[in-house]
């Protein structure tokens, strides 16, 4: 079997020329290179950027017992900009009065939804866009502008929940990114369903996805440059409602090179691949850090530091995959959980919209 991979320099290296050593040093580097472009990008601080102080929005709505409704695109389609706050009052539930500070006016019709603020709130301070700062915001230049192609947030309660989201985003008119979520709950025995994307402008794209029903339960975190797959860890977990037995399998992809290690009903079993092919004389180690508490397939995964893999070559030499990425487990470990809590669109996006779609609803001024 013949495989190639992309090297750094654009051109294309022989895999199966190339020792287990060789190709799993090289594709740690590829992850380590793609990672540190990343980590000092633009996009990179939109997705790791939120406030724990600000209450995100699928929480706050989630968790009303009075809350269901349904906001689309053309619910809020328009073009907002960042102004000074604007006092009102709503009444709530129960006929009880809440204050609301409005930062955005509508200056344009569209059929998208358009944000413009400034970029220091944006992935610094989200908060000061709901509520009156303490600070001088109203001078701050609206550099940062979200471009929402695709809205849909459905919530009924107490758990029913349809939501998507298609959003490019620039600064300075420069493009940092584009964000893709998909994200669905409902109430029978809880499934639940969640995949984010984002791709930078350099062309690197990160993702992650969360299934969960009552028999199985899944985890993806995926690293790619263009159509090659650089960074690949999927655990999932599946029961046997017959036998009640589980099947746990975990697979690591890092460039050519891919880990798979299956569990079931006392079997145990790690293998590892080069180009497709099985290395024979080559064995892998579980070191596993993770809690006999960890009962989630979620919290057993390597990007997450959870476990860790050592690695003997056929020249009896060893080696532990988070010595290769160093500094870059740390990175990634970040990045993907950003990605399961996405921060930027519950604590940012979805405030707005709501901010929008409500203000038109009870007929609030700008």
């Amino acid at each position: 079997m013949w495989s190639c991979s992309q090297n750094s320099g654009g051109g294309v290296t022989n895999v199966s020329n190339q020792t287990l050593k060789e190709a799993i040093t090289n594709s740690t580097d590829q992850v380590s290179t793609a990672m540190n472009d990343i980590s000092s990008s633009d996009g990179y601080k939109v997705i790791t950027s939120g406030n724990s102080n600000l209450k995100s929005a699928d929480v706050s709505a989630t968790g009303d017992e009075m809350f269901s409704d349904s906001i689309t695109l053309a619910d809020v389609s328009g073009v907002y900009e960042y102004q000074d706050s604007v006092l009102n009052e709503m009444q709530m539930h129960w006929g009880y009065g809440s204050y609301m500070y409005n930062h955005f006016k509508m200056i344009a019709d569209t059929s998208l939804f358009i944000i413009k603020l400034p970029e220091s709130l944006a992935v610094h301070h989200p908060e000061y866009c709901f509520y009156k700062s303490q600070r001088d915001t109203d001078t701050l230049v609206n550099n940062f502008v979200i471009t929402t192609s695709k809205y849909s947030y459905k919530y009924a309660f107490p758990g029913d929940l349809s939501y998507s989201l298609e959003s490019d985003i620039a600064a300075s008119d420069t493009a940092v990114g584009r964000l893709d979520i998909e994200w669905t709950m409902g109430r029978s025995d809880m499934p639940y369903s969640y995949a984010s994307t984002f791709t930078f402008a350099s062309g690197y794209a990160v993702g992650m996805q969360a299934e969960r029903t009552d028999t199985t339960r899944l985890y993806d975190y995926n690293l790619s440059d263009g159509g090659q797959t650089l960074y690949d860890e999927m655990v999932q977990w599946s029961k046997d409602d017959g036998t009640g037995t589980y099947t746990k399998v975990h697979s690591l992809t890092i460039g050519d090179v891919k880990i798979v290690h299956t569990r079931i009903a006392g079997s145990d079993s790690l293998e590892i691949y080069k180009g497709g092919e099985l290395q024979q004389n080559a064995t892998v180690a579980v070191v596993d850090n993770s809690s006999e508490n960890d009962s989630d397939a979620e919290y057993t995964t390597f990007c997450n530091k959870y476990r860790d893999y050592q690695i003997t070559f056929d020249d009896s030499t060893t080696v532990l995959l988070s010595d290769l990425l160093g500094p870059t487990r740390d990175t990634m470990s970040q990045l993907f959980s950003s990605m399961h809590e996405m921060k930027f669109a519950t604590h940012l996006v979805n405030y707005i919209a709501w901010n929008v779609y409500y203000r038109d609803k009870m007929k609030l001024d700008n």
